[in-house]
């Protein structure tokens, strides 16, 4: 850790305060506390996920987690500790489902060159996380519905893309979880519609 850095782990230095900090790779870090602890929220400029953390009054960690840049939901692993930083408990968010993140982000692949949009999905890519209607971007989610589990994948192109009728274009696809295989997908035009169609 460099020196610079110390005093932002450092509980008292955030009693009821909040602090954003812009690293050189563009990773942003927003941090809040008080006397009941930290929690700094770290914003890669690349990749899919955010990383949560936060911290007991005493500097020791508490919690560690990741979310989806692109919608909510529980993703991945997250591990809780003790006040004194020994592990406890370990919860995987992503038991029971069958089909990983980046499975869904291959299928993705297709559908992008397919209708001709400009979007990057690998683990490293740039993901927007403003979805505007005159933007390209994805959107990828998971649901449960009757007890079958479901993977969405979204892309939206922008009405900047479409003169000739102002309309957000839309691709929705629809993917079973336990085989990987699209079940339906639908593409469609909209008027500056922020949301996706759920199939």
């Amino acid at each position: 850790m460099k020196k610079s850095d110390q005093k932002y782990d450092k509980p008292e230095y955030f009693s009821y305060e909040s602090l954003k900090m812009i690293k050189t790779d563009g990773t942003e870090e927003l941090i809040s506390g008080n006397y009941l602890g930290i929690k700094k929220k770290i914003i890669p400029t690349k990749g899919w996920f955010n990383i949560q953390k936060e911290y007991y009054p005493n500097g020791n960690i508490k919690l560690k987690r990741i979310y989806n840049k692109t919608s909510k939901g529980d993703y991945g692993l997250m591990y809780e500790f003790d006040e004194y930083g020994k592990l406890t408990k370990t919860t995987n968010f992503d038991e029971g489902w069958k089909t990983s993140f980046e499975a869904v982000t291959e299928i993705a692949k297709e559908y992008i060159q397919k209708y001709n949009y400009k979007i990057d999905v690998s683990a490293n890519a740039v993901i927007n996380t403003d979805p505007q209607w005159n933007k390209q971007y994805v959107k990828i989610w998971r649901k449960e519905n009757d007890g079958k589990k479901y993977w969405q994948i979204g892309l939206n192109k922008g009405h900047d893309d479409n003169p000739d009728d102002k309309k957000c274009e839309r691709v929705v696809i629809l993917m079973d979880d336990s085989s990987g295989k699209v079940l339906k997908n639908e593409h469609y035009f909209d008027w500056y519609n922020r949301f996706f169609k759920e199939l």
